[in-house]
């Protein structure tokens, strides 16, 4: 499901007043929020392309601890990747950056293609099929057909990091934005609203809703599956809509104290609660506590779509601002 995002109008901008001249609550969020979490994946991919360059250059006996070494720096930079885009704001949301990182469905076929064209520099790869690129292409090079030292598989896969990490810079490099307050609010609620639905229902329960319906016994097909990184990415992408929600004055709680609605904000925080302990150490194999996670991210959806934008003034719209 898409919501809608207001490109060009960065919630990441200093607003100076918000509405009636109180403070803006979302002062701040560049500062806070958005930049230390840019910085770290901006360095997590930093470090990913040499691991896979290592791994591309290693004798046989090298091999298995440097495609290892280069898995763990994958997982490190998808865990900093879904921290940052777990609710897609002001220059992931420009960029359209979760198209260019993270294209889902996986495209064995154009990764394949790709590799033939043997691209060989930034040029090349802008030539490139997104969906042969970013963090999943590279998971299908090294978990599911994972690429050998001194093939053009393992060059391509160097090209990709390459390629990550050029995005990574970007958004680290990106400067705040100009809109009003109001705008920038619309912005955080209506990308956190999508942020949860993206968690709850392609991310958490769809797979196993389609598992159940399967003739024969199947394992439900969660995102990150040929890494097994599913709960890692599930952690990442809730503490990021988690703190948005209830930490500091630049979340919703924080807007709905800013705006004289205490009681909204104590409520939007105890649900928030509710679903942080669901959410708590869940495993790919536990299909009821994962059903039942979902449905409370489902609850604290509906809560801040019925109670909290409206208190805020804001509406849930649906467009492809916001990506896939």
């Amino acid at each position: 499901m898409r919501r809608i995002g207001f490109v060009g109008a960065s919630l990441l901008a200093i607003s100076a007043m918000g509405i009636a001249g109180t403070p803006a609550p979302t002062e701040g969020i560049h500062h806070d929020w958005y930049a230390p979490r840019a910085a770290a994946f901006a360095v997590a991919s930093a470090a990913l392309t040499p691991a896979v360059q290592v791994l591309c250059e290693a004798t046989p006996s090298q091999a298995d601890a440097s495609l290892q070494q280069a898995r763990r720096h994958w997982l490190d930079v998808l865990a900093a990747w879904e921290r940052l885009a777990g609710v897609a704001i002001g220059p992931v949301l420009e960029r359209r950056s979760q198209r260019q990182i993270d294209f889902t469905p996986t495209r064995p076929r154009m990764i394949e293609k790709a590799i033939k064209a043997t691209p060989k520099s930034a040029a090349d790869m802008e030539l490139i099929g997104t969906p042969a690129k970013g963090l999943p292409a590279l998971e299908w090079l090294l978990w599911t057909q994972p690429v050998a030292p001194g093939t053009p598989a393992c060059a391509y896969a160097v090209r990709v990091a390459e390629d990550i990490r050029r995005e990574a810079e970007v958004l680290r490099q990106a400067k705040p934005g100009l809109a009003d307050a109001q705008t920038l609010l619309s912005e955080l609620v209506n990308q956190w609203v999508g942020g949860i639905e993206r968690l709850r229902w392609p991310g958490m329960e769809m797979p196993v809703r389609v598992a159940a319906t399967s003739a024969t016994p199947v394992e439900p097909d969660f995102p990150r599956r040929s890494s097994g990184a599913a709960p890692l990415a599930w952690a990442a992408q809730w503490r990021a809509l988690r703190e948005l929600a209830m930490t500091g004055d630049a979340s919703l709680a924080g807007a709905l104290r800013a705006r004289g609605h205490a009681a909204l904000a104590d409520a939007l925080t105890g649900a928030v609660r509710e679903a942080d302990s669901a959410m708590q150490a869940l495993e790919t194999g536990d299909r009821e506590r994962i059903l039942a996670a979902a449905k409370r991210l489902a609850a604290l959806k509906k809560q801040v779509e019925n109670d909290v934008a409206p208190a805020l003034g804001v509406t849930i719209g649906f467009s492809d601002a916001d990506g896939d």
